[in-house]
């Protein structure tokens, strides 16, 4: 079974945008290139920044949700962050773009840190729910909110690309409830824009299937293009960014200081 991105949910790469194993004791983190910020690839064996830096285990958390495991880097304050936590809270920047390090988390408000996660009280795990920093549900009007690695796993996050610059991407969420309204909206306008086969045509039509929410970025089509296949794709009809001829990076705006500027910003 190939190993799949701990920040994108995805198996693809590209020659310019490999997936790198951490060769670090008992370490099971993958992340694409772009996905994690490595801007010169190794040599030989890559390690993962938490498994490089040697600190004890039990003291590597995640200042933004509960769980240890994953695609970690240090934050400002000397702390441990992941990457994909960073890319959905707002608040969070990255002090250089490029090597996506160090994660920024000190304007972040303090009621984001009141927030308690919907995902592990329905799970029974209330004495995680208020740890860490939750992101909120897209819905305007839902007031849920849930740890952005909760939501990865249950599969709620998408990346929504501005059909007017593909290189703007708004990293959003939704409960669990709002997810498949939006799922069901948009299958029904993509089939009313499906052209059904015809027979005097000798080529076959293949209907695109259906969105499910497999992937840590699940992107949601919009009214003109047809459901994705797979994790990766963009709300905005962009191209992915797993296929881009240079390296990919995630990114999020510093407000005009930070880094060199990833191919992914934040509006």
């Amino acid at each position: 079974m190939a190993k799949v991105c701990c920040v994108c949910n995805d198996s693809k790469e590209t020659l310019q945008n490999s997936l790198y194993h951490c060769r670090g004791h008992g370490c099971d983190v993958t992340v694409h290139q772009g996905c994690y910020g490595i801007i010169s690839p190794p040599s030989g064996q890559w390690f993962c920044r938490k498994c490089e830096s040697q600190e004890r285990a039990a003291r590597v958390r995640c200042e933004l949700c509960p769980r240890k495991e994953g695609a970690l880097k240090r934050t400002d304050s000397g702390g441990w962050s992941h990457v994909v936590c960073a890319l959905y809270i707002p608040e969070v920047t990255f002090g250089n773009n490029s090597t996506m390090e160090p994660i920024v988390t000190s304007k972040i408000p303090r009621d984001r840190f009141a927030k308690s996660c919907y995902i592990c009280e329905d799970l029974g795990h209330e004495s995680q729910a208020t740890h860490g920093a939750c992101m909120s549900c897209h819905k305007s009007s839902c007031r849920l909110s849930f740890h952005v690695t909760c939501g990865q796993k249950e599969g709620l996050l998408y990346e929504d690309l501005d059909s007017r610059d593909s290189q703007n991407v708004t990293y959003c969420g939704f409960c669990h409830t709002h997810y498949k309204k939006l799922v069901r909206q948009r299958h029904k306008q993509n089939v009313a824009h499906i052209t059904p086969p015809s027979s005097s045509h000798h080529h076959h039509h293949h209907q695109p299937p259906l969105l499910s929410p497999s992937s840590s970025s699940t992107a949601l089509p919009p009214q003109d293009s047809t459901l994705p296949t797979g994790g990766g794709g963009n709300i905005g009809g962009g191209a992915d960014h797993h296929s881009s001829s240079s390296v990919p990076l995630h990114s999020k705006s510093t407000g005009g200081g930070g880094g060199g500027g990833g191919r992914l910003g934040k509006r």
